[in-house]
C-alpha cells in the first residue's frame, strides 16, 4: 500500500467518526421522542404504573435525553451496545451478531448468483442490440423482478417442495441443501437490475475509439470482447458490487419470514414493533459502519483497477 492510498484510507477512516456519531444522535433521538415505551411491551398485562416506573429507572429511560444518550455514547466506546429490553439476558450484540451471521451467509451466496448471472446476461444482451435475443433477456429478467416476494415465495414452495418434492420448507442450516430455494429466491430476481446496468456499460464502452482500433487490427472477436469491452465496461459495476456488500447482512423481511429463517430482517422487525431501543440502535450502527467502509472499499478499488482514476474522485 503505498503512502498516497495510505493516507486516504486514514483520512476516510477519520471523516466515518462524525458521520457515524451523527448517524447514532439522530437515531437515538428519533427513537427517544418517537411514540410508544418498551415498558408496555415488557409489562404487558401486568403493567401498573409503579411496575411501569421501576423498569424506567433500571434501564435508564427516566433519565434526560441527553444524559442517556451520554451513557449509551460511553457504553459504545467499551464495546457495551446495551441491553435488549425483550431478551433482558442478553446484550444486544449477541441478539443481533448469530442472526446477521445467518443473514450474512444466505445473502453472499445471492449476491453472487445475482452477478455471476446478471453480468454475462448484461453482455450478451448487448451484443445482440438489434436482434430479437436484446429484448427477449433483459425482459424474462425484468418479468421475474416484477413479481412480489409475496407471491414468487409460495408459488416457488408450491411447485418445488409440495408438487415435486425437490426441497423441504423447514430450517435446519445454511449450509443445507433447503436453503437452496431462498437463496434462489432472493438472487433470481435481482439479476435485472444488474443485466440492465452491464448492458448499458457495455454499449457505452463499444462505442468509443479504442474499441473500433482494435477490431482494425485485425483481432479475434473474443479478444476484443473480453479484453477490452468487458474490462473497461466491468469498472462501473464496481460500485453497485461494493455498494451491495453492506445488503448481504440486511436480510430480506419477506424471505425471512416466509421460509421462517431465523436471520437480522426478522429480528429487525420485531425489535421495532416492540420497541427494542439498544437493538434497534445496534442495527444501525452496524449498517451505518459498513455502508460507510464500503464507500471506501469501492473508492480504493477504483484506484487500484484503474490507476487514472484519483482516489476521491472515483464515484464522481
Amino acid at each position: 500500500m503505498g503512502p498516497g492510498l495510505l493516507g486516504y484510507l486514514i483520512r476516510r477512516l477519520l471523516w466515518a467518526i462524525p458521520v457515524l456519531f451523527v448517524i447514532s444522535l439522530l437515531v437515538f433521538y428519533m427513537l427517544r421522542l418517537a411514540p410508544g415505551d418498551p415498558t408496555d411491551t415488557l409489562l404487558r398485562q401486568n403493567y401498573t404504573p409503579e411496575a411501569a416506573q421501576r423498569l424506567r429507572e433500571k434501564y435508564g429511560y427516566d433519565q434526560p435525553i441527553h444524559v442517556q444518550y451520554w451513557k449509551w455514547l460511553s457504553n459504545l466506546a467499551q464495546g457495551d451496545l446495551g441491553v435488549s429490553t425483550r431478551y433482558p439476558d442478553f446484550t444486544a450484540q449477541e441478539v443481533i451478531l448469530p442472526k446477521m451471521w445467518t443473514s450474512t451467509q444466505i445473502g453472499f451466496f445471492a449476491l453472487l448468483i445475482t452477478f455471476s448471472i446478471g453480468i454475462p446476461a448484461g453482455i450478451y444482451a448487448a451484443l445482440a442490440r438489434g436482434t430479437f435475443l436484446d429484448p427477449l433477456v433483459i425482459s424474462f429478467w425484468l418479468l421475474l423482478d416484477a413479481v412480489p416476494y409475496f407471491v414468487l415465495i409460495p408459488l416457488a414452495q408450491w411447485v418445488f417442495a409440495l408438487q415435486l418434492g425437490w426441497v423441504d420448507l423447514s430450517y435446519d442450516g445454511v449450509y443445507s441443501a433447503n436453503m437452496i430455494l431462498p437463496v434462489l429466491t432472493l438472487a433470481l430476481p435481482a439479476v435485472a437490475g444488474v443485466a440492465r446496468l452491464m448492458r448499458a456499460s457495455v454499449l457505452g464502452v463499444m462505442g468509443e475509439d479504442y474499441i473500433r482500433t482494435a477490431r482494425a487490427k485485425g483481432l479475434r472477436e473474443s479478444t476484443v470482447v473480453f479484453t477490452h469491452i468487458a474490462r473497461n465496461a466491468l469498472l462501473p459495476m464496481i460500485t453497485v458490487i461494493g455498494l451491495s456488500l453492506p445488503g448481504m447482512a440486511a436480510g430480506s423481511l419477506f424471505v425471512e419470514l416466509l421460509f421462517g429463517i431465523p436471520g437480522i430482517g426478522r429480528e429487525a422487525f420485531d425489535a421495532v414493533l416492540a420497541p427494542d431501543f439498544d437493538v434497534i440502535l445496534a442495527l444501525v450502527m452496524f449498517g451505518s459502519f459498513l455502508f460507510v467502509a464500503a464507500n471506501i472499499l469501492v473508492d480504493i478499488a477504483y484506484a487500484v483497477i484503474d490507476p487514472r482514476v484519483r482516489l476521491g474522485e472515483a464515484r464522481g
